[in-house]
């Protein structure tokens, strides 16, 4: 099973673009960063600085391992745990492989757009902390959420019009 290499180098070169974030930003932070911003953009929740960057990094991580992993196991995971509609045909023995494939590659894709918005995220968080004034979130925070979304939503819709009813079968 062939695995399109683009989702992965985009993942794996989101993530080195965190550990550098984070290596760049940690020694410029103050030691309590604004953390949570309300919908005006205004601090509203703060943290320690280390407790941040090991939650931040533990998440990044989280999204770096589990899109691989999932990945890795995905061909081994029985069908009836796979939840996609039309899964008799789609994943029939000789659609197999072909449905496999396709699926995590989007999986992987979707992935890397997380992890893209998080170190988008963190990105505000740290630019936020470093300004004289009080700590704000900056305005283009809701244009990368509606980005995400949108990627996301593309993602889910592939996922489904993949999978949708075959030609000359009833749908469900």
């Amino acid at each position: 099973m062939r695995l399109d290499r683009a989702p992965i180098t985009v993942l794996l070169l989101l993530a080195a673009v965190a550990a550098i974030q984070m290596t760049h930003y940690y020694p410029l932070l103050p030691e309590t960063l604004a953390v949570h911003f309300g919908p005006s953009g205004e601090a509203d929740g703060w943290s320690s600085k280390g407790e941040f960057m090991v939650l931040f990094g533990a998440m990044e991580a989280f999204f770096v391992l589990f899109g691989v992993g999932l990945a890795l196991v995905l061909d081994r995971i029985p069908v009836a745990l796979i939840n996609v509609r039309h899964k008799d045909y789609w994943f029939s023995p000789e659609k197999r492989e072909e449905s496999l494939e396709f699926l995590k590659n989007q999986i992987l894709w979707m992935e890397a757009a997380t992890l893209g918005f998080f170190v988008a995220i963190a990105q505000f968080i740290f630019r936020g902390n470093l300004g004289d004034a009080t700590p704000r979130l900056p305005g283009d925070f809701w244009y990368v959420l509606v980005a995400f979304i949108a990627v996301i939503l593309w993602f889910s819709l592939r996922i489904v019009l993949r999978f949708r009813s075959p030609r000359g079968t009833a749908p469900l």
